[in-house]
């Protein structure tokens, strides 16, 4: 934990200094105040961990102090202090969030034990609240780790396991992966961090399109009790969660404009302040970004900030879709049998080759992830050890389709070629008279003869 600072706020001075030196020579940042007014202005300039809080003041007693620096400034925590011990006194400072009560005159090192005793209690509630959301988030997230490997033997899938290797090296580049819908982002993503010094600390997945707006900066930085309305206990946020790990931000273009401002502003300094409190907070950790928008069009129509952009890109990488990499198809294929073979519990011994001509002619408009819906929906329709591709219904539908259009647009090909070869018999193969003829140009002409070979 970083170094406490420390507000005496007391109306005896040999009380204050006495306090005061102790304290700093045990390596504490002091302040002191005579009066709540000059404590008040502390604790504005200076956000203060810990408020060591006589009892008996002017201008107002200690409980009625309490209670105002709690109402605004609720992380911070107090020791009270009086020369009147009495119960009521205790109990009621107890009872509006006092955290320790000691009575004058106290030994010093009771004192340190008191402030040792409530950083411990500040760390422990912030590491409780911590393991909470990552149990709660981990607990949203799980799920079977099959089907989140990297497969791929194209060209282009072992140009992109050489650049994760290589920035996974670097510790805290920023890093953006771009690419259509269903490409394999997050898995990208997630072998970064399994390859970087940080694999056995946090990985935090966050979908920005999924936050509401008047959430993001709670869900990002956290909250502190009392900071609006439903916030009844302090919250850790993504920031603080993910400390020394990797945050993957999914979407980062559906993030809206007033938290892109205030994301630049935590990522340029590593420093953020929960909802609700004045304290700086320090952070380690690599963000990695991506979407399957055209992000440099956004930036050009002033819907994503440019500034956040180069903050984010300082290292790209771009998944081709799978249309692109056919390659892949056949070994993605097999992985998905193989993963949902042994989830489904099938025995499947044999797939037909007519299935790899078929996904290798499909478009794949949903990517790596349609495949993989793909195969799983084709097992569990297989009832035998083989494999077909009328398990396929989807795909089969499709190359049906296609073969009706292709029918037709024979049928229309036939019939241009049998009034090209007509109007070119009429004319005694003079080109110029059969375009007339056909009522198109010269040049269209040719192309045509080129076209049908004639």
């Amino acid at each position: 934990m970083e170094e406490l600072k420390i507000l005496i706020l007391d109306d005896e001075k040999g009380y204050r200094e006495g306090i005061e030196e102790y304290l700093l020579t045990q390596g504490f940042t002091v302040f002191m105040a005579e009066k709540p007014s000059e404590g008040f202005q502390i604790l504005k300039d200076e956000p203060c961990d810990v408020v060591i809080l006589d009892i008996k003041l002017p201008e107002m007693n200690g409980i009625q102090v309490l209670r105002k620096i709690k109402k605004s400034y609720p992380e911070t925590e107090i020791i009270m202090i009086t020369a009147h011990g009495d119960m009521e006194s205790v109990i009621e400072s107890l009872r509006y969030g006092a955290s320790d009560f000691l009575t004058k005159p106290f030994r010093l090192l009771k004192l340190k034990t008191a402030i040792e005793r409530t950083k411990r209690f500040v760390a422990l509630q912030n590491r409780i609240t911590g393991l909470k959301f990552q149990y709660d988030h981990l607990i949203s997230q799980i799920k079977d780790t099959d089907g989140m490997t990297i497969i791929g033997k194209s060209k282009a899938m072992q140009d992109i396991l050489d650049l994760m290797k290589k920035v996974a090296g670097t510790d805290n580049t920023t890093i953006l992966v771009t690419g259509e819908s269903g490409t394999g982002k997050e898995i990208v993503a997630r072998g970064i961090h399994t390859l970087s010094n940080r694999k056995n600390r946090t990985f935090l997945d966050i979908n920005c399109s999924s936050i509401p707006d008047n959430l993001f900066e709670s869900e990002f930085f956290g909250h502190t009790r009392g900071a609006f309305t439903g916030a009844i206990e302090h919250k850790s946020g993504y920031f603080e969660v993910a400390n020394h790990g990797t945050i993957f931000l999914d979407e980062i273009c559906d993030m809206p404009k007033h938290m892109q401002t205030k994301l630049l502003r935590v990522l340029e300094g590593n420093i953020f302040r929960r909802v609700g409190s004045n304290r700086d907070i320090k952070f380690d950790v690599r963000v990695i970004s991506a979407t399957n928008q055209d992000i440099d069009s956004r930036v050009k129509n002033h819907e994503f900030r440019e500034d956040l952009l180069y903050r984010l890109n300082t290292f790209r990488i771009h998944i081709p879709p799978l249309r692109e990499r056919k390659d892949d198809i056949k070994p993605l294929l097999d992985y998905f049998v193989k993963v949902y073979s042994r989830k489904l519990k099938k025995s499947i011994k044999n797939v037909s080759n007519r299935i790899y001509d078929y996904l290798f002619n499909y478009e794949f408009p949903g990517n790596v992830r349609e495949l993989r819906n793909m195969v799983e929906r084709a097992l569990i329709l297989c009832d035998n050890s083989t494999l077909r591709i009328e398990h396929f219904t989807h795909i089969v539908k499709k190359a049906q389709e296609t073969d009706e259009d292709s029918l037709d647009l024979s049928i229309l090909e036939n019939k241009e070629k049998e009034m090209l070869t007509k109007a070119l018999e009429r004319s005694n193969n003079n080109k110029t008279s059969a375009a007339k003829l056909l009522n198109i140009s010269r040049s269209a002409l040719n192309r045509k003869i080129e076209k049908y070979k004639l």
